[in-house]
């Protein structure tokens, strides 16, 4: 008879892992179902030794979801921590939208995702789901589309003012769909104002890591999410990832799962085999660590 899974079995390299980026379910809409429901999800990462996550949704703010999950797992100290995206029908970049956010328990705010003028351009994954959803999609992504940046180039007044609202009230900040000039500008105007930010999805933008040394840098953290590497037509592979991280190291990399589809595991199993892979491929723990649990708290603001 097999013995039973001891902790060290299974879990362990993320063990106090928080993932800064878990859709719930629903996200898009209640007929593109997750795996499992927000609170079952929530009960197996604890299960898995994590610490928490943030909830991340792009269409609505998650902060009743999060605060009511964390409440259902209070006894456990597992916490979700509620997030916006500043997508149009948000209001877009409004410092005063942050502002709510973060009085109704928001910890992180994510810049524009669909609604970015650069992901309108390209035509990205997520606004292909959406026009599935509402007919009128692409004529309200196209006039509501959201720059970053003037025509100079410099960043905006109120991508500034989001940025300064972010810094006052202490909340976490990732870039979104922006293009790679934009997730510059963003991560300058972040160091010179001492912003923490992440910035997300930065192998979709280049296929020369070296170039995402800028952004380390400048202090920037560089998220690398499961998500890309499962997706039926993906075009990166965990080698990929671990390429870029051989470039920028782990100390300004954050591992998340992003995932929200029914061809794939659940978030902490995910995790599990994202950290997995990459330990095989030469990773120690203490690194993997740092990328799972360490550089998540440190952009939230919390005690490593």
């Amino acid at each position: 008879m097999l013995e039973a899974a001891q902790p060290d079995d299974f879990g362990h390299l993320i063990a106090g892992a928080i993932d800064l980026h878990v859709h719930g379910r629903p996200d898009l809409s209640a007929a593109l179902p997750n795996r499992g429901d927000d609170l079952a999800v929530a009960r197996l990462a604890h299960a898995y030794g994590m610490s928490g996550w943030v909830l991340k949704s792009h269409l609505w703010a998650t902060t009743d979801r999060a605060r009511s999950v964390s409440a259902s797992l209070a006894d456990t100290g597992f916490r979700v921590h509620g997030s916006i995206t500043l997508n149009p029908v948000v209001g877009g970049l409004e410092p005063g939208v942050v502002e709510l956010a973060a009085a109704h328990g928001a910890r992180m705010v994510f810049l524009p995702t669909w609604g970015a003028a650069a992901d309108v351009e390209r035509g990205g994954y997520v606004s292909a789901l959406l026009r599935r959803i509402a007919p009128s999609f692409d004529e309200y992504a196209s006039r509501n589309a959201v720059t970053l940046c003037d025509a100079d180039g410099t960043l905006s007044g109120r991508a500034e003012a989001v940025i300064d609202a972010c810094r006052a009230l202490g909340l976490a900040l990732a870039t979104g769909h922006a293009s790679p000039a934009e997730s510059r500008a963003v991560a300058a105007y972040c160091a010179d104002v001492g912003q923490r930010v992440l910035i997300t999805h930065p192998l979709h933008y280049t296929t020369d890591p070296a170039e995402l040394r800028e952004f380390v840098d400048r202090g920037a953290y560089l998220e690398f999410s499961n998500a890309p590497l499962v997706h039926p037509d993906a075009h990166l592979t965990v080698r990929d990832v671990h390429e870029a991280l051989g470039t920028v190291g782990p100390d300004r990399a954050v591992l998340t799962t992003d995932v929200f589809s029914r061809w794939v595991p659940p978030e902490p199993e995910c995790l599990r085999m994202f950290t997995e892979q990459l330990a095989y491929l030469g990773w120690t723990a203490e690194q993997l660590r740092t990328m799972v649990a360490t550089n998540p708290r440190v952009l939230l603001g919390e005690p490593v």
